[in-house]
C-alpha cells in the first residue's frame, strides 16, 4: 500500500479546487482527474510529487501500459492510458507555476508525459461504431413489457432516448414540465437539466416512430393523473424498493425522487435489446442512430443544420464528426455507385 503524503494532498485538492472553480469544469471532470491523479500516486508509492524527472515520467507510461482493468482483467485502452497521461501532464504543467515547485521542476520534462501519436490518433479517430437503427428500435419497442408501473417506465425511457437522442445524464434530470407534448419538445434547461457543460437547449422529437411519442404521452399521464406527480417531479422516477410479500426486497413501485447515476438507465437499455434477441448497446450509440436517421430525412444544409441544433450542437461538423460515420460496407455500397454513375455517363 502507497503511502500518503501530505504535502501532494494539500497540492492535489489545490488543483482540484483550481479546475472546478477557476476553469468551471464539472463534478464529474473534477472526478476523473482525480482518479487519474490517484493512479499516479500509486505509482509514486508516497514519493513527493516534486521529484519529478524523466525516467519518471518514462516509468508512468510503462506503468499503465501493465494495468489491468478491475472489471475484465483486460489491459488498459490506449485511449484509457492516454487520457490518464493528459490529466497528468496537465496537472505537472500546472505545479510548474506554483510556489514551491517551479524552481524543481521544467515544462520540457513535463512534455515525457505526452501520450504516444498512435494512440492519440486512434482517440481522434472517426471509426464507425456499432449502434441500432431505427427498424431495431422499432423492434425492441414493440417487445417491451408494460404491465407493471416499472415496466411502463422503463418503456418511456426508451422512447424518450431515440425522441431526443437524450444523454443519460440528462434523461435521468429531466421534470415532467420540461416536456411539451403540444409542441412536441422538450427544454433542456441547463440550470436544472444535467446537460453537457449544462447547456440550455429545445429539442423537438425526432422522426423515429408514432408509437414512440404514444408511448411518452401516455407515461406523462398516467404520473400526473394516477400518481399525482407535478411537472416539478422527474419524468423517470427512481425504483421504490422494500420488502414484499416473500419477506424480501423488492420492487415495489416508483418513488418521487429521480435516480442518482445513470447507471440504471444502461442497465434497462441493455436490458431491452438482450431481451429483443439483440447486442446490448449503450445507451449512448443512440445518438449514431439518430444521425443515421437523419440521411433518410435532411435534403438540404439547412436540414442538417436544424437536425445538428436540435441535438444540442452548435456545429454541424460536431455531429457528423462524432456520431457520421458509416459502416465499411455502406462506404463501399456508395463509393461503388459514384462508380456506377460515371461508367453510365
Amino acid at each position: 500500500m502507497s503511502k500518503h503524503n501530505q504535502n501532494n494532498l494539500r497540492i492535489k485538492r489545490k488543483y482540484l479546487l483550481w479546475l472546478k472553480d477557476a476553469r468551471g469544469l464539472s463534478e464529474a471532470s473534477v472526478d476523473k482527474v482525480a482518479a487519474s491523479i490517484s493512479t499516479y500516486e500509486q505509482f509514486l508509492k508516497g514519493k513527493d510529487f516534486r521529484a519529478f524527472h524523466i525516467e519518471q515520467a518514462r516509468g508512468f507510461k510503462r506503468y499503465l501500459t501493465a494495468l489491468r482493468n478491475d472489471r475484465n482483467g483486460a489491459p488498459l485502452s490506449g485511449s484509457t492510458i492516454g487520457g490518464v497521461l493528459r490529466d497528468i501532464k496537465a496537472f505537472y504543467s500546472w505545479l510548474c507555476d506554483q510556489t514551491g515547485y517551479k524552481s524543481k521542476l521544467t515544462r520540457s520534462d513535463v512534455d515525457y508525459l505526452t501520450p504516444d501519436k498512435k494512440s492519440d490518433q486512434a482517440r481522434r479517430s472517426s471509426l464507425f461504431k456499432p449502434h441500432p437503427s431505427p427498424e431495431q428500435a422499432r423492434h425492441v419497442l414493440s417487445k417491451m413489457p408494460m404491465e407493471t408501473v416499472i415496466e411502463r417506465r422503463d418503456r418511456a425511457l426508451f422512447a424518450f432516448l431515440f425522441l431526443t437522442a437524450s444523454r443519460e445524464g440528462a434523461a435521468i434530470t429531466i421534470q415532467i414540465g420540461h416536456v411539451d407534448l403540444a409542441n412536441r419538445c422538450v427544454q433542456f434547461d441547463g440550470r436544472s437539466v444535467n446537460t453537457k457543460f449544462g447547456k440550455s437547449f429545445t429539442t423537438a422529437f425526432y422522426p423515429i416512430g408514432v408509437e414512440f411519442e404514444t408511448i411518452l404521452q401516455d407515461w406523462v399521464t398516467e404520473l400526473k393523473h394516477d400518481h399525482l406527480f407535478s411537472n416539478y417531479d422527474p419524468l423517470f422516477p427512481k425504483t421504490k424498493v422494500g420488502v414484499g410479500r416473500s419477506r424480501q426486497f423488492e420492487a415495489l413501485g416508483i418513488e418521487r425522487e429521480a435516480w442518482r447515476s445513470a447507471s440504471s438507465v444502461d442497465k434497462i437499455f441493455k436490458s431491452a435489446f438482450e431481451r429483443a434477441g439483440l447486442p446490448p448497446y449503450s445507451p449512448h450509440r443512440v445518438r449514431d442512430c439518430i444521425v443515421e436517421l437523419a440521411n433518410a430525412h435532411c435534403k438540404t444544409p439547412e436540414d442538417f443544420k436544424a437536425w445538428s441544433q436540435n441535438m444540442g450542437h452548435d456545429d454541424v461538423l460536431t455531429t457528423f464528426r462524432s456520431y457520421g460515420s458509416l459502416s465499411a460496407g455502406r462506404q463501399v455500397e456508395l463509393m461503388r455507385r459514384f462508380g456506377d454513375c460515371d461508367l453510365i455517363e
